[in-house]
C-alpha cells in the first residue's frame, strides 16, 4: 500500500508484536534499505505513534575526521584535558 504524505512517498507494511515484543521489519523494508540483522535503531514515542530512526555507526574515516576537528578546536581555543572534563561533568549534570 502506499500512500503520499506531504508530497513524499511512502511504502505502508502491516506487521506484528512477537511474544518477547520483537517487531518485525518487512523484508521489502530491510532489503530496500539495506538494514541487516544487529543493527540498532532508536525508538520515539509521541502519544499512540511509535518512530524506528536507523542508528548508523561512523565509519573510520569519519572518526577520524571528528578527532582531527576536535583536536584542531582544543588548540585554537588553548583548550585543556581539565577543561574537558570540566565541560564533561558540566554537561552530566543537566
Amino acid at each position: 500500500m502506499n500512500f503520499i504524505l506531504i508530497g513524499i512517498m511512502e511504502s505502508i507494511e502491516v506487521t506484528t508484536i512477537g511474544e518477547r515484543g520483537q517487531v518485525v521489519i518487512p523484508h521489502s523494508f530491510r532489503k530496500d534499505m539495506h538494514i541487516h540483522t544487529g543493527e540498532k535503531f532508536m525508538v520515539m514515542r509521541r502519544d499512540n505513534t511509535l518512530i524506528f530512526k536507523r542508528l548508523l555507526t561512523p565509519s573510520k574515516k569519519e572518526i577520524e575526521e571528528m578527532f582531527k576537528r576536535a583536536t584542531d578546536h582544543a588548540k585554537k581555543h588553548e583548550l585543556t584535558e581539565d577543561d574537558m572534563w570540566d565541560a564533561i561533568k558540566k554537561a552530566r549534570s543537566k
